[in-house]
């Protein structure tokens, strides 16, 4: 290697150094950004025939404006102030009260059940005023990501052809390995995008009317909670209908919890086996345990966004090994 050629992969080293530092604070954004453009790509082909392609990707930057961030911004509001409140109100509640009394009758013992709630609420306050610089920077970078989820997101609808066109031309690889490569990723983007968010938005709906059916309380902000759990394996809507069997038990209503635990057993646990199996083992070729390693792993490196990512980035280094391998020459097809 020349002394030119060197200069330049070391001057296109640190450029990229430079442009993850810029990208790196609001990574989870452009991923959400990437996927949301994913799939809203097919509409926006369709709508681009007859309004044009930049009404068309404002329009959609739009919609994903109004449907998504604004009601996502606001549930996370709802749930910090109603948080508050419980915990203000938590010493005050008759339900303290209660505690205290069952612990004595079965114990003989007497705890400061409302000198403790005091005590956390007295904390988180104290806690959240000293934080409220924390808060602050926070929020600034919650608009700053909005932003450019909104503007990044107009531009990968309107000028998507032409930086997918850009980077099959700077992938250095046999056309027709380029080429298998492409569409297996966004084959298995499909599956795996398809699998998790369909799945997880039936699912929580499925669980969230036995919620709603026997009259539990927060039954919409709990199906939401049920949504965002279902997209992991194992984990499911358990925990949410678990602890919604404790309060209906608690409160005198075992018929109730009794429906709720059938219900679980059977529409709820019905809908993840069979969709799952469906949309995500059989399209994806990837075995659940996988999916659950892509998960647990994405979340952890990436946040939020792993449940999604993570996934799909295992399925598209299976998919690489194998046409990559079977291309040349050292992974062999199986015989039939």
């Amino acid at each position: 290697m020349d002394a030119r050629t060197a200069f330049a992969w070391v001057l296109v080293a640190a450029l990229t150094a430079v442009i993850w530092l810029l990208v790196q604070p609001f990574l989870s954004w452009l991923l959400a950004t990437g996927l949301l453009a994913f799939v809203l790509y097919p509409v926006h082909r369709r709508l681009e025939d007859r309004v044009g392609p930049r009404l068309s990707a404002g329009l959609l930057a739009l919609l994903v404006t109004l449907l998504v961030v604004v009601p996502l911004a606001a549930g996370v509001t709802v749930a910090v102030t109603r948080g508050s409140a419980l915990l203000e109100g938590l010493s005050r509640s008759e339900l303290v009260d209660q505690v205290r009394s069952v612990i004595r009758q079965n114990t003989g013992i007497t705890l400061p059940v409302r000198s403790l709630a005091e005590r956390a609420s007295d904390r988180l306050t104290s806690r959240a005023s000293d934080q409220a610089s924390d808060v602050l920077s926070t929020g600034i970078h919650a608009f700053l990501g909005f932003l450019l989820l909104t503007f990044v997101l107009y531009y990968l609808l309107k000028d998507g052809r032409g930086l997918v066109a850009w980077l099959r031309r700077m992938t250095p690889l046999e056309a027709p390995v380029r080429d298998e490569l492409f569409e297996s990723v966004h084959d298995m983007t499909w599956a795996v995008l398809k699998g998790h968010v369909l799945v997880a938005i039936v699912q929580g709906l499925v669980a969230g009317v036995s919620l709603f059916l026997t009259g539990v309380p927060e039954a919409t902000l709990l199906t939401v909670a049920m949504m965002a759990l279902a997209i992991v394996p194992v984990v499911g809507v358990a925990p949410v209908l678990g602890g919604a069997v404790v309060y209906l038990f608690w409160i005198g209503q075992p018929l109730s919890a009794a429906f709720v635990v059938l219900w679980g057993m059977t529409s709820v646990a019905v809908t993840d086996d069979y969709l799952r199996a469906m949309l995500i083992d059989r399209e994806s070729e990837m075995h659940s345990a996988t999916i659950f390693v892509g998960v647990l792993g994405g979340t952890y490196l990436l946040g939020v966004m792993g449940l999604f990512v993570g996934p799909i980035l295992v399925g598209t280094f299976k998919r690489t090994v194998e046409v990559v391998g079977s291309y040349y020459g050292v992974i062999h097809a199986p015989d039939s």
